[in-house]
């Protein structure tokens, strides 16, 4: 009996360990996650800083995603999309607006977006008055009506919508940055700091995990976004990516091979001339949609020779502009015709510059001379942009046919952009020639012709151009933007005319936006809005597996 005891308690025990084992396994096989989709965007310059408030630059690629706005706006459409704001309303004068928020919206901390928290954003934005804190300019006062509805108080009409939506500057993030960087306020610059280290308040559908602006910024899906629950939204897909990572990759070619070898799922830039290759092979999606940004060149006003208008009059008629549309684009932009692009309300056919070489070399003639510049004219561009490479060289090569020598010197951006701002206390340690893209912060001329033409603008007025007459217009048309869009725009007009005639800019082309992806990304167009040029909204992206 206690033999056979043992022998059925030693089964026992052997069952009872594979029923253990088994229960194990299928537990583990169980919780193997499927695997996540990974999309990986490809960016040609480093992110620039991380901080919601002042960003006014690069970091917009991601910086869009992580945070939201009172709304979006779809220029193409011209609708406005309910962000953090599920409606709103303007009074008949113009000077109040009242924007009721969702209320299921929160923060990555898990805070909920209130009412508090929208005035606070708007106000560090305008009280550190850096970035594209000048949108907020028209509004006296912010009135919480209740946890979920703001009433801003206007000084003098404006498009809040417009301001509202617009792709920096207007930026949501939760209060207690404060608590989180141990400051003692909002403006301490312990905040930034905190942000600059890579941290984020954001409510959008992606957070910030990684931040190494010289290498890689790495989102991962916010589960919580009010967004995915919402039937009704239609900017977001259930085959969105779990993981988006924005890579730096500074040069054209280099994107296009790795694109080739499944490296990366989408390059911001490639050759154009290869844009067709990729066109015809299946594995790959070709998507091109209208843009409002601007290549333009910026020129040193108080630097001799370009502080002569006749210098840069002359200048401004040896550049090939059809020649450096289809060479350098492949024809996929416009010439430019004034700092405000084609499409958008103020611009101006008026404006295009009429390449000639004799009334170039008869302006110089006037301006003194009649043999040439003699000292070469430094201009630059960022490194690995390959449009803006063969813009240079082209430009280079015409203005040596008047006596003009271009020295070409490629910068990353931080280097160029760094190089430039000197040039406001020290104009002859800048460059002479600049060479950026400009795109719109909100869908107005004012962005354009103040951020990059006005004395007060000390971050893009790399022309370092000043001219009362010309700032007191445009102050004037941004004043009547929220109340009479037809004078607004006769006195744009009007402000363009006066940079025409002084020359401290030199429009180029203005952009036919062009993305390439791998096949399995769909929705790549819904997920490009020309309102915030660079950015792909991972939301909407359908990933197959």
């Amino acid at each position: 009996m206690r033999g056979v005891s043992r022998t059925a308690v030693i089964v026992i025990v052997g069952l009872l360990i594979l029923a253990l084992a088994l229960s194990f396994f299928y537990f583990r096989t169980s919780q193997v996650e499927a695997p996540k989709r990974v999309v990986i965007y490809a960016s040609l310059s480093e992110m620039t800083s991380a901080d919601p408030s002042t960003e006014f630059s690069n970091s917009i690629m991601w910086m869009a995603v992580v945070y939201e706005r009172l709304l979006m706006y779809d220029p193409l459409t011209d609708k406005f999309i309910p962000e953090l704001a599920v409606r709103w309303e303007r009074s008949p004068d113009g000077v109040t607006w009242t924007f009721y928020l969702r209320k299921d919206a929160k923060f990555h901390d898990g805070t909920p977006v209130t009412a508090d928290s929208v005035i606070f954003s708007i106000t560090r934005t305008k009280e550190l008055g850096m970035g594209a804190a000048f949108l907020w300019d028209s509004v006296e006062r912010i009135e919480k009506v209740d946890d979920y509805t703001i009433r801003f108080h206007l000084k003098y009409p404006a498009p809040l919508d417009l301001i509202a939506s617009a792709s920096y500057g207007a930026y949501i993030f939760s209060p207690k940055v404060v608590e989180y960087a141990k400051a003692t306020n909002a403006t301490d610059p312990k905040v930034a700091e905190w942000f600059n280290k890579g941290n984020d308040a954001g409510s959008g559908p992606y957070k910030l995990v990684k931040w190494d602006p010289e290498s890689e910024i790495v989102l991962e899906k916010f589960k919580d976004w009010w967004g995915w629950a919402d039937p009704n939204y239609p900017l977001k897909s259930d085959k969105a990516p779990d993981v988006f990572i924005i890579r730096i990759v500074k040069d054209a070619v280099a994107q296009a091979r790795m694109l080739s070898a499944g490296e990366i799922t989408i390059a911001q830039q490639i050759p154009l001339e290869d844009i067709d290759s990729f066109k015809r092979d299946p594995r790959f999606v070709v998507v091109t949609k209208p843009s409002f940004q601007q290549l333009i060149l910026l020129l040193n006003t108080k630097k001799p020779p370009l502080d002569n208008v006749l210098v840069r009059k002359a200048i401004a008629h040896a550049i090939p502009y059809d020649d450096i549309v289809v060479v350098a684009r492949s024809s996929l932009a416009r010439v430019a015709s004034g700092p405000v692009p084609y499409g958008m309300w103020g611009h101006s056919e008026e404006f295009r510059f009429k390449y000639d070489l004799d009334t170039a070399r008869r302006l110089l003639e006037q301006a003194g001379y009649p043999k040439g510049i003699d000292r070469p004219l430094i201009l630059t561009y960022t490194a690995g942009d390959i449009y803006e490479k063969r813009t240079a060289e082209l430009i280079q090569a015409s203005l040596a046919k008047i006596g003009i020598k271009i020295e070409i010197r490629p910068l990353s951006w931080e280097e160029q952009w760094a190089i430039a701002k000197k040039g406001w206390e020290d104009p002859g340690a800048a460059q002479d020639i600049l060479m950026f893209y400009w795109w719109p912060t909100y869908i107005s001329p004012f962005d354009f012709l103040y951020n990059m033409f006005h004395s007060d603008s000390k971050i893009f007025n790399l022309a370092y151009y000043t001219n009362r007459e010309f700032e007191d217009i445009l102050m004037k048309a941004v004043a009547y933007e929220g109340s009479n869009r037809g004078e607004a725009t006769r006195l744009y007009v009007e402000a363009q005319r006066i940079l025409y005639n002084d020359v401290p800019g030199i429009p180029l082309w203005d952009m036919v936006d062009v993305r390439v992806a791998l096949a399995k990304v769909k929705n790549l167009e819904k997920a490009i809005n020309p309102s915030y040029p660079t950015v792909i909204f991972p939301q909407v992206l359908e990933v197959e597996g």
